[in-house]
């Protein structure tokens, strides 16, 4: 049983936190990833923007969210990477039983994944009826249907 987990992090911060408390959980160093975005990156990109005028939101690494892959072989170990996630304070987590860890050394391919599992999971909720009113109410009747 090999799969992966993803977790999702309020801040980049916490990165070093996140890495000495899966290796005290007793997964190896070569087990996880934790993506962490280039700052040199987002400066070239806003260098042309300066020039043209164009104001763009700062990024901080205290701003950006973590994002962390752990590969799984058994029920123990997920438990374990489970409460080092939790004790970090994990905003999201995922399992992915069809992924493997060469796979998740992609970025761009886990934020595709995510996003397409956390979309499955808005559709997936069932329908909430917002109108609990009678048909004798007139025209407000017929907007809300």
């Amino acid at each position: 049983m090999k799969y992966t987990v993803v977790g999702l992090f309020k801040s980049q911060e916490i990165a070093k936190q996140v890495s000495e408390s899966l290796e005290e959980s007793g997964i190896r160093n070569e087990d996880y990833i934790i993506y962490k975005t280039q700052q040199q990156a987002a400066r070239k990109q806003n260098l042309w923007k300066q020039f043209l005028g164009i104001k763009s939101p700062q990024t901080n690494p205290e701003n950006d969210k973590l994002i962390t892959s752990v590969e799984v072989r058994s029920e123990e170990e997920f438990n374990n990477v489970k409460d080092s996630f939790e004790k970090n304070e994990v905003v999201k987590m995922y399992e992915f039983k069809d992924m493997t860890i060469d796979e998740a050394k992609d970025l761009e391919y886990i934020k595709k994944i995510v996003e397409l599992r956390a979309k499955s999971h808005i559709y997936a909720m069932p329908a909430i009826s917002v109108s609990n009113g009678s048909i004798s109410q007139g025209i407000t009747a017929e907007v809300k249907a």
